[in-house]
């Protein structure tokens, strides 16, 4: 692996699994108000959690919880890591 693709690939990494862990709080959350949540297929079904807590909390306090915007941010860094590590990669090859 091109060295310079590491710093890119470690914070995708960072960034993913920081939008696996509002995920997951985000389903814990919606537990706690009532909520059934299939831990099991929670990966499969995490937009509709998510559009939930959104709805729930908009609902409660007027405007998306915290961890919906963490949630939306880490996918998008996510994202934007890994192309860039792609790009990387190919341009080292060049």
């Amino acid at each position: 692996m091109n060295e310079m693709a590491a710093v890119p690939g470690v914070l995708g990494i960072a960034s993913a699994l920081w939008a696996a862990i509002a995920g997951f709080r985000m389903g814990a959350w919606l537990e706690a108000r009532g909520v059934k949540v299939n831990w099991f297929l929670y990966r499969a079904t995490m937009p509709w959690y998510v559009h939930r807590y959104r709805k729930m909390t908009t609902e409660l306090e007027g405007r998306p919880g915290p961890l919906f915007g963490q949630f939306l941010v880490a996918i998008a860094l996510s994202l934007s890591f890994g192309l860039a590590t792609i790009v990387v990669i190919l341009a080292g090859r060049a």
